[in-house]
């Protein structure tokens, strides 16, 4: 659930300039692989200036709110502290003097996979950010200050050391259940899926036993929400329970199979099934007609629900929970009457018999969406199309698999500028680079091809 971060940036001549401003922590945390955040540190002067020190932070904190209060006496409601302090110098001389003009410090920091990602829960949040300072001479003489927040984003894509281990995470979960009146076949397409996107649920469902209804089918998200404060031994666990939204169903069964096998198709009305999913005593016969229906649910967005962590002090974690009820008819021998009369009579009667599966699946953050994740042609990287804010409701229309929160969009422009500075950057090296060569040869090589495959 983004949250406002608190940013704080100092003089408008000190500023901080990333390669990139997301870093992307790939595999679980206990994937031994590193990555890099670079940057540039930029001062702009208009009159040289007099500088001993300039030098550059990469901090890590987190956060916890804790209504019940912490301590002896319950008093602190509030924990910080700082879990990542990393420092550099990039220049120290005394009395130092820095031209007029713009001046450049490159920096580079190497950033382990087993940080934790930025959480920006309600309660509890881990944020980083890039501090910059320019230390100057004298006791009355303030220093220049700025600072610049970044975004670690974890997504469990194959890193290194998994292709190198054969760990690759399971994509999709396929589960049997058998009972004396049904078989059931539920196939969850995917076990890893960001906030707010499609998540579709396939479901079969085989008889045994002649007049068998389905009554109803429940599908539940369950958030496990553990706060954790060792330095006071304090501990707290919620549970939040989501209730998936159904946004269609797609009849999956081979009609033309059936028909060459003398089987009848399917004639369930839509609205029977929806309301097998929405509500109880749906009543949706099942017979010799397979019930193979493919059904496309929408996950709850980042506005209530957490992304998957791995940091035991705030650790979120996700179950789907499906049951499926059948009514089953069955017989048996009426009871004797109370003056003790025994007329053995057969009576039929309607049990109600439970098919029930739990898994725990892993729920990304929203702006790790499949849609955005996708990667582009060297054509489409090196058009000029960015992000404004009239275009958010065009991206709405074209991505309308999944909720479009307004941190997804203000992570979108912000990578947009990002690629189109680089972009700027790259055509003036080039245009540099052929008018160095025009002397010696007048023959440019045409631009590289699509990397996207032909069949």
């Amino acid at each position: 659930m983004p949250i406002a971060v608190p940013f704080f940036t100092g003089s408008k001549q000190l500023s901080i300039e990333l390669a990139e401003p997301v870093v992307l922590l790939r595999g679980l945390p206990s994937d031994p692989t590193t990555h890099v955040l670079r940057g540039e540190v930029e001062l702009l002067l208009s009159r040289p200036m007099a500088t001993c020190q300039v030098l550059v932070q990469l901090v890590g904190k987190s956060n916890m709110l804790w209504p019940d209060g912490l301590g002896q006496r319950g008093t602190k409601i509030y924990n910080e502290k700082t879990i990542l302090d990393q420092n550099l110098i990039l220049t120290m001389k005394e009395n130092q003097i820095l031209p007029a003009g713009l001046n450049r410090w490159p920096f580079e920091f190497l950033i382990p996979n087993k940080l934790v990602e930025t959480i920006e829960d309600e309660m509890a949040q881990v944020y980083y950010y890039i501090a910059a300072t320019v230390q100057r001479p004298g006791i009355s003489t303030p220093n220049l200050r700025s600072r610049r927040n970044i975004l670690l984003l974890r997504t469990l894509a194959p890193s290194d050391a998994s292709l190198a281990s054969y760990a690759l995470p399971t994509t999709s979960i396929l589960a049997e259940r058998k009972t004396d009146a049904c078989d059931a076949t539920i196939h969850i397409e995917k076990s890893i899926v960001s906030s707010g996107t499609q998540f579709p649920i396939s479901i079969n469902l085989s008889t045994q036993l002649k007049n068998v209804h389905l009554e109803s089918i429940n599908i539940v998200l369950t958030e496990k929400r553990l706060y954790y404060v060792p330095e006071y031994n304090a501990r707290r666990v919620e549970l939040y329970d989501y209730k998936l939204q159904l946004s269609s169903i797609i009849d999956v069964a081979d009609s033309e199979h059936m028909k060459e096998a003398m089987i009848p198709t399917s004639d369930i009305p839509p609205h029977q099934l929806r309301r097998a999913i929405t509500a109880k005593n749906a009543a949706v016969p099942l017979g010799v007609t397979p019930f193979q229906y493919r059904f496309i649910f929408t996950l709850p967005n980042c506005l209530s629900l957490n992304h998957t962590t791995y940091f035991k002090e705030m650790s979120f974690s996700h179950n789907l929970k499906i049951d499926i009820e059948l009514s089953v008819p069955s017989t048996g021998i009426r009871p004797p009457s109370p003056n003790g009369t025994c007329t053995n009579d057969v009576v039929k009667t309607i049990e109600r018999t439970n098919i029930h599966l739990e898994t725990p699946i892993t729920i990304l953050d929203c702006r790790l969406k499949e849609d955005y994740t996708t990667l582009p042609t060297y054509q489409e990287s090196m058009s000029d199309t960015t992000v404004d804010d009239h275009d958010t409701d065009e991206l709405s229309k074209k991505r309308t698999g999944f909720f479009i929160c307004p941190c997804y969009v203000d992570y979108k422009k912000k990578s947009s500028k990002y690629i189109g500075k680089d972009r700027m950057m790259m055509r003036q090296n080039s245009a540099e680079s052929s008018h160095s060569s025009e002397s010696s040869d007048s023959t440019l090589l045409p631009p590289p091809p699509p990397y996207a495959f032909k069949s």
